[in-house]
């Protein structure tokens, strides 16, 4: 998807009322300019010379124009999401959206995405917003009975804010397929208990604790991809239990720094084919492979280490299904 100048949607375009697709995501230059202090952009060695010197080209004087333009009209922000103006509910055939920024669109506004009953694809920036404004999009989303896909960040490099407001949901869409949320969540929402048709569960930054968690993900029917990434999870086990995960397909880790075991239970995980790690610390191993019966690889990636590694190589070697172990030259 490329990325725009675009801070703010026209209120004109809720004229446009059988659009099906409205994607937007802004461009956020992390190299030259403090997104935190927009008037250095124009106070910038760089970026002025590039308006006034006729010897640059014409694409990038236009680049500089336009950060220009965000930065003297306070559209700079920490979110690669626009404003969406009061009017967007009139858009009903309206299918996918994406990337809204709820910290700078009115209460208004966000109360009217509840009207998109045809929409099928959301993603939301929550970063900076009220807890007012987020449970407003909470509700509004409750209503959003055709919606499949759901992505919801509160975070933006390593600041993470808070996703405490999904508590607020009590019935969430009842076709949801994939879910990602970025932030911190702490322990997992009641309300995915009822996600039976979701496949894909992306989370991030969530910072959620042993016990409930996994008794929540495990007993999803339809999970087919699981990923935890960047301090998703701070248990130090992650244990699949018997009857758990029936139709989990893929188990993705990523940077679980508090992380020291996974272990498979006889009877859990029926389905899983592959299990990719990095930057993870496993002290005390991967446990149970053997209880995989449909297992095709195991990938151990960049900065990860796993305690019991020839072990680990004679499980593989032995196991019926034959899969592959893969490991990257740093692996202890």
């Amino acid at each position: 998807m490329p990325s725009t100048y675009i801070a703010a949607l026209p209120s004109e375009i809720s004229k446009l009322q059988c659009l099906h697709t409205l994607r937007c995501i802004r461009e956020l230059d992390f190299d030259k300019f403090s997104l935190n202090h927009p008037m250095k952009c124009i106070t910038n060695t760089i970026c002025l010379p590039k308006v006034f010197t006729p010897l640059v080209s014409r694409d990038d004087r236009a680049k500089q124009i336009a950060e220009l333009h965000m930065a003297t009209k306070s559209c700079w922000s920490e979110s690669f999401g626009v404003k969406v103006p009061k009017g967007i509910g009139k858009l009903r055939d309206l299918q996918v959206l994406e990337y809204v920024d709820i910290r700078r669109t009115s209460s208004r506004a966000i109360k009217e995405l509840g009207q998109l009953s045809k929409l099928r694809k959301l993603g939301v920036i929550t970063k900076g917003s009220t807890k007012e404004k987020c449970k407003i999009l909470y509700a509004a989303i409750e209503k959003l009975s055709s919606l499949q896909y759901l992505y919801v960040n509160a975070a933006f490099l390593s600041d993470i804010e808070t996703l405490e407001c999904l508590d607020s949901i009590s019935s969430p869409p009842p076709l949801l397929r994939t879910l990602k949320l970025n932030g911190s969540l702490e322990e997992m929402p009641n309300w995915i208990e009822q996600l039976t048709h979701l496949k894909k569960f992306y989370l991030q930054w969530s910072k959620l604790k042993e016990g409930k968690t996994m008794l929540i993900l495990g007993a999803l029917p339809n999970l087919m991809l699981l990923y935890l990434y960047w301090k998703a999870y701070l248990g130090e086990k992650l244990v699949f239990k018997t009857g758990a995960f029936p139709n989990l397909r893929t188990l993705s880790i990523y940077d679980l720094d508090q992380l020291r075991e996974i272990r498979f239970e006889d009877g859990s995980s029926p389905q899983l084919e592959k299990i990719e790690i990095r930057f993870c610390r496993l002290e005390s191993g991967i446990i149970g492979i053997i209880h995989l019966p449909r297992l095709k690889e195991i990938s151990l990636g960049y900065k990860s280490k796993v305690a019991g590694l020839a072990q680990l190589e004679g499980e593989v070697r032995t196991h019926p299904n034959h899969p592959v172990l893969r490991m990257s030259e740093d692996i202890c």
